[in-house]
């Protein structure tokens, strides 16, 4: 793995991180709350996946679906979280019955959180399974589970299950991304070490270790970042994307195209990841990048409404007005959301108009 930087070496910045314990661990008054609850005589005969379930089921109620990574206290207290933090109360209630939580990730239609011009963040989705443990809380091969889907979706595409270090990486990450997006970036740093001594082949992880890096202009060690995480996903959008950038921002631009030319080759099973790299070539008016981002996601998700009206967009900006139209149509044929219907009615009238 690359070195520290010098410029986190420096840095006199206070960088308390979470412990990995106080990310799922329960208030006393939630411990109380929690026992109470699985003590009610509709809950005390079932088992204790079961409890876990009807627990969390009961806390959905109501519950705030805002961006915000909380911690299991923090989500429990303010009833509000997205899907990284409500996983992680299930995770720390999980802990405190006995119970063995395993969680798969789940590639979703992206939900965009922040785009600049050098990072483009997305939310996470995870789906949780419970499995019964003994009394000695050793896992049961074999044994009967239950599933939490927290944010299903017709659309959804489940993807490989991450072991326990790998999901509170993941939240660390996540957790780095909002200190990044604040501009606190030895905090970040912080944070992305903390989950890369968890997971140290994660490579959303050692993505973002090369995004600070490359903020903090220690380009040299973003570039051994790049690197580094290319060796566990040779065909990663997201690394390939942004080795190219920082390749094309030092000036090297041979090297630059021969990434592009590899990242345009790849066929992903999972192509949200080029309906946000579509969004963010977009936001740096790189259209013609844009048009064929948005192209390689429809080629292999052509249900997705909202890629064709970008899509419409990255052309209109590109003259191609019949094209665009074209794209504006297929959208309109896929959705029957009468916002989405309006605003692409209305793109479409004005590319007419404009004939």
């Amino acid at each position: 793995m690359p070195e520290t930087a010098s410029y986190f070496i420096k840095s006199e910045t206070p960088t308390t991180v979470p412990s990995i314990e106080s990310l799922s661990a329960l208030l006393p008054e939630q411990e109380q709350e929690l026992n109470e609850f699985i003590a009610r005589d509709d809950i005390a005969f079932l088992s204790k996946r079961h409890q876990v379930a009807r627990f969390i089921e009961d806390k959905m109620t109501n519950f705030n679906y805002e961006g915000l990574n909380y911690t299991t206290s923090q989500a429990w207290q303010q009833r509000s979280g997205n899907c990284m933090a409500l996983a992680m109360m299930t995770y720390g209630v999980a802990k405190y019955l006995d119970v063995r939580a395993v969680f798969q990730v789940v590639h979703s239609a992206p939900l965009l959180t922040h785009i600049s011009n050098d990072l483009i963040v997305t939310s996470d989705h995870v789906r949780t399974f419970l499995y019964e443990t003994d009394a000695g809380g050793v896992y049961l091969n074999g044994s009967e589970f239950t599933v939490i889907d927290y944010f299903p979706d017709s659309n959804d595409r489940t993807g490989g299950v991450v072991s326990e270090n790998e999901f509170i990486a993941m939240f660390y990450r996540n957790l780095a991304a909002d200190a990044l997006l604040a501009g606190e970036l030895t905090y970040a740093y912080a944070l992305l070490e903390r989950g890369l001594a968890l997971a140290p082949k994660y490579v959303p992880l050692i993505n973002m270790m090369a995004v600070v890096h490359r903020r903090v202009a220690e380009q040299q060690i973003a570039d051994e970042y790049y690197q580094y995480g290319l060796q566990f996903e040779s065909n990663s959008l997201t690394l390939l994307s942004n080795y190219s950038y920082l390749l094309t921002s030092q000036g090297k631009l041979d090297e630059a195209e021969t990434i592009y030319q590899q990242l345009l080759s790849l066929e992903n099973d999972t192509p949200y990841g080029w309906y946000s790299m579509g969004i963010e070539a977009f936001s740096l008016k790189d259209y013609s990048a844009a048009e064929t981002y948005f192209q390689k996601f429809i080629n292999n998700s052509p249900y997705y409404h909202q890629a064709y009206f970008e899509l419409a967009k990255a052309l209109t900006a590109q003259g191609k007005t019949l094209k665009a139209e074209k794209a504006l149509n297929q959208a309109l044929e896929l959705t029957s959301m009468d916002d989405s219907q309006q605003k692409y009615l209305a793109k479409l009238n004005w590319l007419k108009q404009g004939r």
